[in-house]
């Protein structure tokens, strides 16, 4: 639904604005609980993530899924922590200030979860393959432990003085490193095949270059926009409005109403002291709005009908709005047609359209092009665009690249096919990750003319004009390059399966804002707080 609920920076913008012009707004404007959600992280991570080291509340190992029965939980010594501190310094070492890290709080902690997870899973896969660490062997791991270095050598006298439940984490988590280590160990010795590198080699060698036209979607006539909104009226009436928004309980917002009603209390002055939007200091103003708008987000689908059909200065029930939002309004000026002489209509239709009816302005752009496809032959398809003033463009060289697969290496991502340097326009680069554009361009005779095809924004018709083999120098770099990918496909494709496996359980998210949206531990019994300057726990 888009959105009614502005900063306070627009709300005061408003007041010198014509209640009668009818406002497109931010998208979903009565689903309040979004809005909740970001202050939430705003808040974690501008208290939290900054100051990791504290930890959640002493005594406590709050849960946040499972593995197979095994319970993932953050303490101060876990994997888990030591993952949310290696996360927050590579983005502090990449110059992010604290204000960089309010909207990644929530993505840092899952993050570093989701890597507890996929640990705690290998651990488990490689217990049951029967592999054992011996002692001997641990012992031997110990001795490269750094944490008992001095002057680089292993210090049996700082061994010793470091206290035993500390040397025995230290143990056990080296023991759970060399059991993921073998796991990769054993995953890298999986190869391709000579087949497969072949294969995927003879992948790089075809390339075509292409000769097209395009048609934006963009460009779609305003005469047909009006016509197409001439035919959907109802969805561009306006209708003005004021509005509450409660988000503590349907219960609440129905008192309010019934306080308004009864003369209690103004709508404004409720709106000012009650409401929880952006129209809460104009006491609930909204302006004028279209319909459509105005009907999106309603629970009830035919709230906005029944709203709509009050009389000016009448007041609504309460409605559910979005995820624990409630709202009633208010009718300053009743429903009126749809304006297609005002720019403002016009730009809305074109809008709506774009957004929610893109096939019309396909079905729109194919026809043009049909027209022009006159022939079969690239040649006259070629002469038949230029006279009707479409601009002839070069594009390629093209291979058989779907998605642009890529691995990791040198601290770079590196595309595993290196296309050769392009010709004429790139502004169809984009289209090797199009399944339906690859297609067509593998598939089709050279010096013959493509069907129409939607390339993102655009409708594409092409003609292959030359067509190579690149040498077997050229494609080394995949011979070379595709172990590496086939190694980090399979390390992927295993991270996922673990991530949506049976086995795992999560509960990330109700663990994490139940312990850290208020920065107030959960355990009120304790009058135990979480310090908001360094997420330490405090006694009141």
């Amino acid at each position: 639904m888009a959105s009614q609920i502005k900063s306070s920076e627009a709300a005061e913008a408003k007041k010198a604005e014509k209640k009668s012009s009818p406002k497109r707004g931010i998208k979903n404007p009565f689903v309040y609980g979004g809005t909740i959600v970001i202050l939430v992280i705003t808040i974690i991570a501008f208290v939290f993530i900054p100051s990791i080291g504290g930890g959640i509340a002493s005594g406590s190992a709050p849960e946040f899924g499972r593995w197979d029965g095994k319970p993932i939980t953050y303490s101060s010594d876990s994997y888990f922590a030591s993952q949310v501190a290696q996360i927050n310094d590579y983005l502090r070492q990449q110059g992010l200030s604290e204000e960089n890290f309010q909207l990644y709080a929530y993505q840092v902690w899952n993050m570093a979860f989701q890597s507890a997870v996929i640990r705690t899973a290998l651990i488990d896969m490689v217990e049951k393959s029967g592999y054992r660490v011996t002692e001997k062997g641990l012992d031997e791991a110990m001795l490269t432990n750094t944490t008992f270095f001095v002057d680089d050598v292993f210090s049996v006298e700082k061994y010793n003085k470091t206290p035993l439940a500390t040397r025995m984490t230290i143990r056990n988590t080296t023991r759970d490193d060399i059991m993921v280590q073998r796991y990769y160990e054993d995953l890298y010795t999986i190869s391709p095949s000579t087949a497969e590198m072949k294969f995927v080699t003879e992948m790089a060698k075809p390339q075509r270059v292409i000769s097209y036209i395009d048609i934006p979607l963009s460009g779609f006539p305003e005469a047909d926009a009006i016509a197409w909104g001439t035919s959907n009226a109802d969805l561009f009436r306006t209708i003005g409005i004021s509005r509450i928004t409660i988000t503590s309980s349907e219960s609440d917002a129905k008192k309010i109403l019934a306080q308004v009603r009864d003369n209690k209390l103004s709508f404004e002055d409720a709106a000012k002291s009650h409401s929880q939007d952006g129209y809460a200091d104009l006491g609930g103003d909204a302006g004028s709005v279209f319909y459509y708008l105005f009907a999106e987000g309603f629970t009830d689908t035919g709230a906005a009908a029944k709203i709509a059909g009050l009389a000016k200065g009448e007041v609504s029930d309460v409605y559910e709005i979005g995820e624990k939002a409630w709202a009633f309004f208010k009718i300053n000026s009743e429903i009126a047609p749809s304006d297609f002489s005002s720019a403002e209509t016009i730009a809305e239709i074109r809008a709506y359209i774009e957004e929610k009816e893109r096939g019309t302005l396909e079905s729109w752009a194919i026809a043009k092009a049909n027209l022009l496809v006159t022939s079969t032959n690239l040649a006259d398809f070629q002469k038949s665009a230029a006279k009707a003033g479409y601009e002839v463009k070069i594009a390629g060289p093209f291979m058989i690249n779907l998605g642009n697969p890529t691995f990791y290496a040198y601290n770079q991502q590196i595309p595993l096919f290196q296309a050769a340097a392009p010709l004429g326009t790139t502004e169809l680069s984009s289209a090797e990750s199009d399944e339906a554009f690859m297609t067509e361009l593998f598939s089709l005779e050279k010096g013959k003319v493509s069907k129409p095809l939607v390339v993102e924004d655009k409708i594409v018709v092409f003609g292959v004009t030359d067509d190579a083999d690149a040498s077997d120098d050229d494609t080394a770099l995949v011979q070379f390059a595709y172990p590496y990918f086939h190694q980090q496909t399979i390390e992927t494709q295993t991270r996922q399966a673990i991530l949506a496996s049976d086995k795992f359980k999560d509960s990330f998210s109700d663990t994490f804002f139940k312990y850290f949206t208020t920065g107030t531990s959960s355990d009120t019994s304790s009058n135990t707080t979480t310090d908001t300057a360094t997420g330490t726990p405090t006694e009141e």
